[in-house]
């Protein structure tokens, strides 16, 4: 099977539409399986691990295109691509499906073109992760090269080093003291979002202590920056942004794993998937996915948690601010496969959150 051709499992209770979503896929030099509801669907996705992009109708009987989403997303350790069929009075079944992460809609009735399009755009989505997902498994082979072997690099993560990088975020505590439980949190949250992408142990364990350091350049931030209380000017804002450049050349002269992950998030936890982030300005999948990671962590903790300049926002407005967007924050500036991922478990954050939360420093 090349790069472009993954199967497409068609989902549609009524056999006309079905028949012709099929005919139109097949025509156009597609693979497709079939199923008349959604508890069929979820029976072909257990038997067939290929099947990973869905074109599926919103609304049918015993198991709605809704409830399979749900349903494929938790049952299976998978990542899919799923495009939904709308029709009129489905937009609140398409919100809870957007916050899955579900990024295509069609309306009905459904044209050929648009069709085509959702599935190639859809199909170069699952190429694109699927690259990522190899460039990562690398990444993490390289690391676990530098040790002898993985209870090596374990036993790297403790005793003496680990006191070290904990004092190491001391130094950032002590300059804001705002950030004390924030850098600890954010490390669970990141070791969380790890394990719910399927990253290696090793490697979660690794983000879990590389992303308490994640804004150790603070410590090279002046005060009256740092500690500003109303919104920071131009150029106030370049001089905090340079607090990335400051955490990675801090972090990048060690030749250890986790302080070599350390320095990436440090200087690319800034970055936004659509690209309009800082410090060097990339986008999709060129952020690596430590930083993208500790990136959506960082922002879902900051919303929690009380500054100097704002009050601290509730667990479900923070998830709707990030799955939606307010004025400062938009999902396009997540990478979409951890976003759909959050939206799905995000009560396992608001538990981290409850475990310290900010009265405890």
């Amino acid at each position: 099977m090349s790069e472009l051709e993954h199967r497409i499992l068609v989902v549609d209770d009524e056999p006309p539409i079905r028949k012709l979503l099929s005919r139109i896929l097949e025509r156009a030099g597609f693979d497709v399986v079939v199923a008349s509801d959604g508890l069929e669907a979820l029976a072909q996705v257990r038997g067939d691990a290929s099947l990973r992009l869905v074109v599926s109708d919103l609304r049918m009987p015993n198991c709605s295109g809704l409830e399979f989403v749900k349903r494929a997303i938790n049952e299976y350790k998978r990542d899919f691509e799923f495009i939904l069929l709308t029709g009129d009075g489905d937009k609140s079944d398409a919100v809870t499906a957007l916050r899955l992460g579900v990024r295509e809609f069609l309306d009905k009735p459904i044209e050929r073109a648009d069709l085509e399009r959702a599935v190639l755009d859809a199909q170069a989505r699952l190429l694109e992760r699927d690259q990522e997902a190899e460039r990562v498994r690398k990444l993490e082979l390289e690391n676990i090269s530098q040790s002898k072997n993985l209870d090596d690099m374990s036993r790297k993560l403790g005793g003496a080093e680990q006191e070290m990088i904990d004092r190491l975020s001391l130094i950032s505590q002590y300059r804001d003291i705002e950030t004390a439980e924030h850098c600890v949190r954010v490390g669970l949250y990141s070791q969380l979002l790890a394990e719910m992408a399927g990253l290696d142990q090793n490697v979660q364990r690794i983000i879990r202590v590389a992303g308490i350091l994640h804004d150790i350049g603070k410590v090279g931030v002046p005060d009256e920056v740092l500690l500003k209380e109303g919104k920071l000017t131009e150029e106030e804002f370049k001089v905090m942004q340079r607090h990335t450049e400051i955490g990675f050349a801090m972090l990048n002269s060690s030749d250890n794993p986790v302080l070599g992950q350390a320095a990436i998030i440090a200087r690319h936890h800034h970055e936004h998937w659509e690209g309009s982030g800082y410090c060097t300005g990339l986008s999709g999948a060129d952020i690596p996915m430590v930083a993208r990671i500790v990136s959506l962590a960082d922002v879902y903790d900051a919303l929690r948690s009380s500054r100097r300049y704002k009050p601290p926002y509730g667990h479900l407005d923070a998830v709707e601010i990030i799955t939606r967007g307010d004025m400062r924050t938009s999902p396009e500036m997540f990478d979409p496969m951890l976003l759909g991922l959050f939206a799905e478990h995000h009560g396992r954050f608001e538990s981290i959150y409850n475990s310290m939360p900010d009265q405890l420093v």
